[in-house]
């Protein structure tokens, strides 16, 4: 007799990859845009603890003038290449970011693996 294997979140490959990766990383539900899974990096470049960050959407993370951005960004297929973001740390110091972002499924949802990067170029202009 084979063992059973059983399904959880620790062994799903996505939430794995993001918890491993060396940079900061994070999964979004695109139904609710929440953060569904984060790694250390990603905690440590926005002064958020994991359960801190975990308990927001990504709307709460970027100022409020990007929100619409988001929104129209997240009824998109996710852009070939990287994009560039204003992303709040927990202190409310805006950081400027270059995302990277893959379609993929978690637990049956749309979803995205985001892999962030800092970066010296503001986005959208000057605002």
């Amino acid at each position: 007799m084979s063992p059973t294997f059983k399904y959880s979140e620790s062994n799903d490959p996505i939430a794995e990859l993001v918890r491993i990766n060396p940079v900061p990383s994070l999964l979004v539900e695109m139904k609710s845009l929440a953060v569904v899974v984060v790694n250390a990096a990603t905690c440590k470049l926005l002064g958020y603890s994991e359960p801190e960050i975990l308990a927001k959407s990504i709307l709460e993370l970027v100022p409020p003038q990007d929100a619409n951005a988001v929104h129209h960004a997240a009824e998109e297929p996710a852009p070939e290449g990287e994009t560039l973001w204003r992303c709040l740390r927990k202190d409310g110091t805006v950081l400027y970011l270059k995302l990277k972002y893959r379609e993929t499924v978690y637990r049956g949802e749309k979803a995205r693996f985001i892999v962030v990067s800092e970066s010296s170029s503001e986005p959208f202009g000057n605002r």
